[in-house]
């Protein structure tokens, strides 16, 4: 599939995996992707930050997110440094990020476009129903729907 990513797509890949990294995940997600994505200087880019998702913006709500996931089940974690305690040296493909790709796929296809360009990633990522991603947006109270329309 990498061989039919268009050059600014390639470099956001890439950038997840440090961006993955650079948090102390263990595997490269599609909340990651979303981060490198709104870096971007292309339509998905625009798009993320037009709604108000900066890359700084989206990593922070990923703090919060996971802030939240972890107080539903009692964990306080709330001025914890979990890039310090979770870092590996290269995070590994996570499944979410791994679908994502998928369905970006699937949306070039749809779309009779040969290359995979960044707003097919982040259709594919705005396609998942579960996940880091959706409870983001929702929790940022992005509508999808209107973001997917910016596309």
């Amino acid at each position: 599939m990498f061989h039919r990513f268009t050059e600014p797509v390639r470099v956001a890949v890439i950038d997840a995996t440090a961006i993955a990294r650079d948090m102390g995940a263990m595997t490269v997600e599609a909340e990651h992707l979303l981060v490198s994505l709104a870096a971007g200087n292309d339509p998905a880019g625009h798009a993320l930050r037009d709604v108000g998702l900066d890359p700084g913006e989206v990593r922070e709500a990923i703090r919060r997110d996971f802030e939240r996931v972890l107080g539903r089940v009692g964990i306080d974690a709330a001025g914890m440094d979990l890039s310090a305690n979770c870092r590996r040296t290269t995070p590994r493909w996570g499944a979410s990020a791994k679908q994502g790709l998928e369905r970006a796929l699937e949306e070039a296809k749809r779309r009779g476009d040969r290359r995979i360009r960044a707003e097919h990633i982040l259709l594919g990522l705005l396609r998942a129903e579960h996940g880091a991603v959706p409870r983001i947006l929702e929790g940022e109270g992005i509508d999808r729907d209107e973001l997917t329309g910016r596309l």
